[in-house]
């Protein structure tokens, strides 16, 4: 090979490089990778944390984990790593901070309308970046998974049933809503984000959310009226004094709606006796639920 044919080789080589990102590893144990291969973050660069048990990562389940308000994604993924170990569970926290997605909109109403109120195209959606992630998670960890699983507390479980809601062509198969401090009613009547009003919803679409599987998680002692992040406005009071009752609500009247449209009813409910509002002792419940077998 010639002296410019070399050069070219190697032009070619350098292109190939830079054109195609070079995805780093996901290593066992705990770590974090950064995520922006996704056009709705207009070039932002959002910071996702995992942990890895041991072993072959090819079959293990893969659950994404919602953080709170607190926007504390390390630390929804610490509470995780053992249960992670025991359970061989591929856990991935997505951090949804306050500079990249501000205010109660751009999280737990997955950035549905914009500030004006406007409904936002759906790639803008907070709720359309988790499928771009699992299938960067699966190229990063050799996974040979096609769905994953969804598990959020309070203000995440806030994201994940209205995710479940609005994303109906999404990788997630079981969906789990823990302890939300308010709910998207399945209303026509109420405005979002306490009900569907003007959001797109008929009985076909009522009919498909009520006959696919939702559970929702609820602490029995999570019954404080005056919890310092419990919304305690006038819509949200009308769903219940506190947290249990605003869940049994959201429960209760989706099952009246099924049977009066006549739909097989796939949602379920599951108390955790003595947990309030406790994360990490949820996640302890849920996990033995969804991987214990």
């Amino acid at each position: 090979m010639n002296r410019s044919k070399k050069r070219n080789a190697c032009l070619s080589a350098l292109l190939l490089i830079y054109t195609f990102p070079v995805w780093a590893q996901l290593t066992e144990g705990s770590g974090m990778f950064e995520f922006s291969a996704y056009p709705g973050l207009a070039g932002k660069t959002m910071r996702i944390f995992y942990h890895k048990p041991t072993g072959e990562v090819g079959d293990m389940p893969i659950l994404f984990v919602m953080h709170g308000v607190l926007r504390n994604a390390e630390t929804y993924r610490d509470n995780w790593v053992e249960l992670s170990d025991t359970y061989k569970v591929l856990v991935i926290v997505p951090e949804f901070s306050n500079e990249l997605f501000p205010g109660s909109r751009s999280y737990n109403y997955g950035n549905l309308r914009s500030s004006s109120g406007t409904l936002n195209d759906e790639q803008h959606w907070s709720f359309s970046l988790l499928d771009p992630i699992f299938d960067d998670v699966v190229s990063r960890s050799g996974s040979k998974q096609q769905r994953y699983d969804l598990f959020g507390h309070s203000a995440g479980s806030q994201f994940v049933h209205r995710f479940f809601l609005f994303k109906r062509h999404s990788k997630a198969n079981r969906v789990v809503a823990a302890n939300a401090g308010g709910y998207t009613m399945l209303d026509l009547d109420v405005d979002f984000p306490y009900g569907l009003k003007g959001m797109g919803f008929d009985k076909e679409r009522l009919s498909h959310v009520l006959g696919r599987e939702l559970i929702i998680q609820l602490g029995e002692e999570d019954i404080d009226p005056a919890h310092r992040h419990l919304n305690v406005s006038a819509e949200a009071m009308r769903q219940g004094r506190h947290r249990l009752e605003r869940g049994m609500t959201f429960f209760s009247s989706a099952k009246e709606l099924a049977k009066r449209l006549n739909i097989d009813f796939k949602w379920n409910v599951r108390l955790v006796p003595g947990v309030a509002h406790e994360n990490e002792k949820m996640a302890v419940d849920i996990a033995q639920y969804l991987y214990a077998h």
